[in-house]
């Protein structure tokens, strides 16, 4: 819990993608290191007696707080990394000058500085800083080579000097592992997220040709049959046995395609929108008497026998709407892929926590080296037995509307015998 904490305040100092981006974050959290860094040199200046560099570092800490800020609660990232660049370079100079030059510790940090700011500057300002860092430490070290009374000894005594290059090493050594650790991880979620967006830009990219292809295939047969069918019954005379058989079969066209249309915009809706629908406590029974009623028709009409059983009063955990698209779309494949004279069954199955829906047929079954791939995108257009036409994008959509739904789906089938699916969804509440 106290990781936890620690953590989310982290992330909330240093800004949290993506409201910042990865350059503003490393950015912060260098400024909060800063920080530190110069809270401990104050103190550790005041023990040394160092009084002017206590005091120039209270400076740079109020400064250091300030362009926190700026970037932070004001996104002038840019501006606050000039600052930032300009005004630690300039007090590193200063400071070399009263820490015994290039006897004492600054060096360490001209190099921390310049990692530092390279790792947060913009790419087409990185030469002007490594020639700002390079020229200002040469021209210090010349003019102490020439000057050296220029440079004060600030040390009192061996002990203190070693003490101040060894802890200024460390904390050199500390920050850079730091910035360096963060920023390879902060890269590595970066290309971990772009290869998550680069995957799912391909499964778009894979389902929008299976669209058109089914759009461009699977749309255009039908209502080329539709066109054929309404020529023959406008220039053909027919017998009325023959133009009823033509009716029944322009009928059954037609209710594919809208079939098949229904169940594209329903798929292409939730792929360009998610899934956005509420859910509630229905009354099972009750929700797919209309469904059902309508599929018993199309079943008398291909010469079936069909049958329904759902309990009552039984209330489930669904959305109405999908819970009907689901159970038609699987009750009409029953019916597609049951020879005349079959028998199709919808049976219901209650237990403590959830309603299981049974849509039994003795059909056709479903071929053993093809069940794997039945909800998936790799199933390929069917044809049921009086040539109905499928996409397979049916079952696909039905897997991902049941999931989304909390509920499960699954199928029993032998090839040649018949295929049982089940559509479980969890109890909702009772109602008298």
């Amino acid at each position: 819990m106290i990781k936890k904490r620690i953590s989310g305040i982290w992330n909330y100092l240093r800004g949290e993608a993506p409201q910042f981006s990865l350059q503003s974050r490393i950015y912060h959290s260098i400024c909060i290191v800063t920080i530190l860094v110069i809270f401990y040199t104050i103190p550790f200046s005041l023990l040394n007696d160092l009084h002017w560099l206590a005091l120039l570092s209270s400076i740079l800490l109020c400064l250091q707080i300030f362009l926190y800020y700026l970037s932070r609660y004001k996104n002038k990232l840019n501006i606050s990394i000039i600052i930032y660049s300009v005004v630690f370079n300039i007090f590193f100079a200063i400071s070399y000058y009263f820490s015994s030059g290039i006897q004492g510790s600054v060096l360490f940090s001209f190099i921390t500085a310049y990692f530092l700011i390279i790792a947060t500057a913009q790419k087409k300002h990185y030469w002007i800083w490594t020639l700002g860092n390079l020229a200002l430490v040469v021209s210090l070290v010349s003019y102490e080579y020439f000057h050296p009374d220029f440079i004060t000894d600030s040390y009192g005594d061996r002990a203190t000097r070693f003490i101040d290059i060894t802890s200024t090493y460390i904390v050199t050594i500390i920050l850079i592992f730091a910035c360096l650790t963060y920023i390879i991880n902060n890269y590595n979620d970066e290309k971990r997220l772009a290869d998550e967006s680069l995957l799912k830009l391909k499964q778009l990219n894979n389902e929008k040709n299976k669209l058109l292809s089914i759009v461009s295939h699977d749309f255009n047969s039908p209502l080329s049959n539709i066109q054929t069918y309404l020529d023959i019954l406008e220039r053909t005379d027919l017998t009325n046995e023959e133009r009823k058989a033509l009716e029944e079969e322009l009928r059954r066209v037609t209710n594919d395609t809208q079939h098949f249309l229904n169940n594209l915009l329903s798929w292409t809706k939730k792929q360009m929108e998610g899934f956005d629908f509420s859910i509630a406590a229905i009354d099972a029974n009750k929700c797919l008497y209309g469904t059902l009623e309508i599929c018993k028709n199309l079943a008398i009409n291909k010469n079936l026998s069909f049958q329904y059983n759902i309990h009552k009063d039984t209330f489930i955990k669904t959305n109405s709407d999908i819970y009907q698209l689901i159970v038609r779309n699987l009750v009409n494949n029953a019916i597609k892929f049951t020879p005349s004279g079959g028998k199709v069954e919808v049976l219901s199955v209650l237990d403590k926590h959830s309603l299981t829906l049974k849509i039994i047929d003795n059909g056709n079954g479903i071929p053993q080296d093809k069940q794997d791939q039945i909800f998936t995108s790799k199933i390929k257009s069917t044809f049921g037995t009086n040539n109905e036409k499928g996409t397979g994008l049916g079952l696909r959509m039905c897997k991902e509307f049941t999931e989304a739904l909390n509920g499960k789906i699954w199928f029993e089938s032998e090839d040649g015998k018949g295929t049982t699916f089940f559509l479980q969804m969890p109890l909702g509440y009772h109602f008298e």
